[in-house]
């Protein structure tokens, strides 16, 4: 399947190829917005999100695990923005939060969804923890024994109950990346199963504490479903051992990390749901619990895209590149992970004998024979051999000054830049059919310098 039919056939309604008037090429569209038309109106790096994608997706959560009584706590550090945040507490999800300020963002954008908010994190701050506990938030994810001391005492000083789960370490390989790996014995996330039991007992003797859970999640960027099942069967377990001795488990916090393919020919959605839903509902059987659950990826990563414009076309010796004007600080997935992103033009040419006036994904094949392609590696401005997008990349040939979308963008992109080489953080617009809004400002040098202070 050619790299633009796959657009076409598995990313509707997010972003799709048209005809672009009754000319001669096929532009990419987000929903109803081309993307020629975005960038030239917001500038270039510009990030764009879906809103209909990220709708469909939170629904397609509600529709598989209806089963069960559960809540959709979306992960803020997937994609932080205001207004994504904003649009996803109107479809009634809860938020995942793991810092104070992830908690102050969902505050500022829906302060309602307080009470269905869980707090995860290795080192939540005596000052975060007072600010949850004053915010009424569902529940603390508590992942050590300094942690669970840390938070009674904050919650007797403030005269408040905090309900609380443990996070359990299930020793269960996520079989996904080291560095997003999160429920080994080795790894600095939650607590052991043996060590768990001790501190349930702990908890419940605290006047200021109310037991109310067990978390456990395992990494991010999942796609072996039975890493999911392994681990759900050992908290199945400690919640009815847990229950046996008295204590009163109401939730069973998932976490998230369900995969989204990157680079494979992709399943429908809901059938891969579906599969993720059996893998954890299957061991939680008859238990009776409220389950929580912590995607952000799959939500929003499919949802979005990062577009950027070619600088400069180079040639060293027989290495070609193409320098574009997005870099590491903008989407640093592919520096940090070695992350795998599809990249397409924005533009298409077509051949003259083609004249519907909307493209037919059948077409595409036979238009991508007909286009020359050549290996390069797509790199960007800043002072670092690690800038890159791509390497050795087969791509159509395109000129300086085309535009480029790098694809599935949504999720670990705008919340992982920064300022490096005093870059300023790209814009960001969101979609919703025909409407286009800008939801993020590009960031000046004066923006970056405001905060400094001058001796």
């Amino acid at each position: 399947m050619s790299r633009d039919r796959r657009i076409d056939v598995v990313r509707p309604p997010a972003f799709v190829y048209r005809r672009e008037g009754r000319g001669a090429l096929r532009a990419l569209f987000c929903e109803q917005a081309d993307l020629a038309w975005l960038a030239a109106r917001f500038g270039t790096p510009l990030y764009v999100y879906s809103a209909q994608t990220i709708r469909a997706r939170l629904l397609a959560f509600g529709k598989a695990f209806r089963s069960i009584p559960h809540t959709v706590c979306y992960s803020v550090k997937a994609n932080s923005t205001l207004a994504i945040l904003r649009l996803i507490a109107r479809d009634g999800a809860g938020f995942d939060v793991v810092s104070g300020g992830e908690l102050e963002r969902v505050l500022r954008a829906a302060p309602q969804s307080a009470a269905r908010v869980v707090f995860s994190g290795v080192g939540k701050t005596v000052p975060e923890i007072e600010l949850a506990l004053q915010s009424g938030i569902l529940l603390f994810n508590v992942e050590s024994a300094s942690e669970l001391t840390a938070l009674g005492a904050a919650a007797a000083r403030l005269n408040k109950k905090a309900a609380i789960a443990l996070r359990v370490n299930p020793d269960v390989s996520a079989k996904t990346h080291p560095y997003i790996s999160t429920g080994l014995r080795e790894h600095k996330f939650g607590v052991p199963i043996a060590e768990a039991r001790k501190l349930y007992a702990e908890a419940t003797r605290h006047a200021h504490l109310r037991v109310a859970g067990v978390s456990v999640h395992i990494g991010s960027q999942i796609t072996d479903l039975t890493s999911f099942t392994d681990a759900l069967r050992r908290v199945a377990e400690l919640v009815r051992e847990l229950r046996s001795s008295g204590q009163d488990i109401r939730y069973v916090d998932a976490g998230g990390g369900l995969g989204i393919p990157y680079r494979e020919d992709a399943e429908p959605f809901t059938k891969q749901l579906a599969a993720y839903a059996k893998a954890v509902m299957e061991p939680l059987r008859g238990l009776d619990i409220h389950l929580l659950l912590e995607p952000g990826r799959s939500i929003v990563g499919p949802a979005g895209v990062l577009v950027t414009r070619v600088i400069y076309r180079k040639t060293n010796h027989e290495k070609r590149f193409l320098i574009v004007d997005a870099a590491m600080n903008d989407l640093l997935r592919p520096s940090l992970y070695g992350a795998y992103h599809e990249i397409v033009p924005v533009q298409l040419g077509l051949p003259s004998s083609i004249s519907s006036s909307s493209f037919s994904p059948s077409s595409s094949s036979t238009d991508a024979r007909s286009r020359e392609t050549e290996k390069v590696d797509v790199v960007g401005p800043i002072c670092e051999t690690g800038d890159f997008f791509a390497r050795d990349r087969e791509l159509p040939i395109v000129r300086e000054g085309d535009l480029l979308a790098i694809l599935d963008a949504g999720a670990y992109g705008a919340s992982l830049s920064s300022n490096y080489n005093t870059r300023g953080r790209a814009s960001e617009v969101l979609v919703d059919g025909t409407n286009a809004r800008l939801i993020r400002k590009r960031e000046t040098p004066e923006d970056q310098m405001k905060l400094e202070v001058r001796s």
